[in-house]
């Protein structure tokens, strides 16, 4: 009798890893890592349409770099002592004596870093993001924020709370292709009931609770339609190993204000399957492929990842992209984009119709993105001054 189930038989297993990230269209990416600036909103005294607006006098602004924790930014700065020697940490203000300089107590009245901290840059956008969708992407902000593009808030700190969730925004009639544009982040601290980072008494909390925009922030631009969440479950016989049943899915999402209609295909190496698909205007949801439907998806004598010194590591290449056949076919008037295809061949992060993922037989698939709207989700934290286990 033949067992099926994602098993291990001698060490061996197949299990798909699909990298979850953002692709984009022909690799055009804007990293904004550098030329960003800090400072406390007690003493920034100007609004969110000030600071974001391009060519804002930020005089008295601390030079920082993202990612980067406030607290992370002023040390760099030489405002503060490293607080990973000696006791420096005690000599930093805004943390209660030991032994309450733990998370589960307020911040108390006299921290700088109690109020909100501004967190704001400048870039050019790409003259080829024009006429593209062009998505503004945050992969960790604690604790919560208010985020203006331009002169325009596009969130609150409602909208965006929780150091563990992505947020991706559609920016496209805010961007400025070619020209300057301004970014501005109100970060907030989180309070003792938020599910941040935690410390003990043996790991002290940090003055500033690691506020901050601790993780990358990028943009993205794409065509009509993107992939996103790229996964692949698998269902491997044991102890055989004599083949091995694919579910691959992604979400498809509908960037324009206009029906969709195309054809979502994938490849693993030399196996294609495919499916055709119509989005209403900004609609998204997730296209599967199984492999009941899908004959292609049935695989015999599966390559396996073997650990190491009993066999070898078997990787294979999973590409998804999305071909655009029609865009707003229903209305009159609108112009049909034949063969609009996209396809990306980079499998970093990145919003786009296109996506290649790793197949990688014996590791976990999915990734831990969180939606928006999803609850906040636990994962290690990045090295941050002063960051604790998550709990």
């Amino acid at each position: 009798m033949v067992q099926k189930g994602v098993a291990f038989f001698a060490g061996a297993v197949l299990m798909v890893m699909a990298l979850s990230a953002f692709a984009s269209e022909g690799g055009v990416e804007l990293p904004l890592k550098d030329g960003w600036a800090i400072r406390s909103s007690a003493e920034a005294g100007a609004k969110g349409e000030a600071v974001s607006a391009a060519g804002y006098e930020a005089a008295g602004w601390i030079p920082a770099t993202v990612p980067s924790t406030v607290l992370a930014a002023l040390v760099a700065d030489g405002r503060y002592p490293d607080p990973y020697f000696g006791t420096n940490l005690k000599t930093i203000p805004g943390s209660w004596p030991f032994p309450l300089d733990i998370c589960s107590l307020p911040m108390p009245p006299f921290s700088p870093f109690r109020k909100s901290w501004w967190y704001r840059t400048e870039f050019t956008a790409p003259a080829d993001f024009a006429g593209k969708a062009v998505w503004l992407h945050f992969k960790g902000i604690n604790y919560s924020a208010n985020i203006w593009l331009n002169g325009r808030k596009i969130a609150d700190e409602k909208e965006v709370a929780g150091p563990f969730r992505y947020f991706d925004f559609e920016v496209s009639s805010l961007m400025k292709p070619g020209h300057a544009n301004a970014l501005a982040v109100e970060v907030f601290p989180p309070s003792k009931y938020d599910l941040a980072f935690t410390w003990v008494d043996w790991n002290p909390a940090p003055p500033d609770r690691d506020m901050g925009v601790w993780r990358e922030v990028y943009l993205t631009a794409t065509g009509p339609v993107s992939l996103r969440y790229p996964a692949v479950l698998t269902d491997l016989e044991v102890p055989s190993l004599g083949g091995a049943r694919l579910t691959v899915s992604a979400e498809a999402l509908n960037a324009t204000g206009l029906t969709v209609k195309g054809r979502l295909t994938g490849r693993i190496e030399g196996l294609e399957f495919g499916q055709d698909v119509e989005l209403a205007p900004m609609e998204s949801r997730e296209i599967v492929f199984s492999p009941d439907r899908f004959a292609e998806l049935n695989l015999k004598d599966p390559r396996v990842w073997w650990p190491a010194k009993l066999g070898a590591q078997e990787l294979y290449d999973l590409t998804l992209f999305f071909t655009v056949d029609r865009v707003g076919a229903e209305r009159r008037g609108q112009p049909d984009l034949p063969d609009q295809r996209e396809e990306h061949s980079d499998p970093g992060r990145g919003l786009g119709a296109g996506h290649d993922a790793a197949v990688e037989p014996g590791a976990a698939g999915g990734g831990n993105q969180v939606r928006e709207g999803d609850e906040p989700e636990h994962h290690p934290s990045g090295g941050q001054a002063g960051d604790g286990p998550v709990l």
